[in-house]
């Protein structure tokens, strides 16, 4: 593969990755390895991965696409409601009296 053939199939996968539905096409760097398209970085969602797979792929029928991206979740606990009551019901003007009772 040439060097002009590898810039246009990078800027068709850039350009199909940008009309994707992935959050931030910017953050995902192309990569020609031999005869194949790797995309590498992060997206935000397993739906999201698939999409820059699904756009890359159609970008070009004549290469393979490695899909290495990762998948960046951030997990959100449950909410703790009596932590927050806790947190909540201790005034910081109001000190607790140490006055025997």
């Amino acid at each position: 593969m040439t060097g002009l053939e590898k810039l246009w199939i990078r800027a068709a996968v850039r350009e199909a990755l940008d009309n994707s539905g992935v959050t931030d096409p910017k953050a995902i760097s192309i990569d020609i390895e031999g005869d194949e398209v790797v995309l590498k970085g992060s997206v935000a969602s397993a739906a999201e991965w698939m999409e820059a797979e699904f756009a890359a792929s159609t970008a070009c029928s004549l290469i393979k696409v490695k899909n290495a991206l990762t998948i960046s979740v951030v997990f959100e606990g449950p909410k703790d409601d009596v932590y927050e009551a806790g947190v909540e019901s201790f005034p910081a003007s109001d000190p607790p009296s140490w006055t025997p009772g």
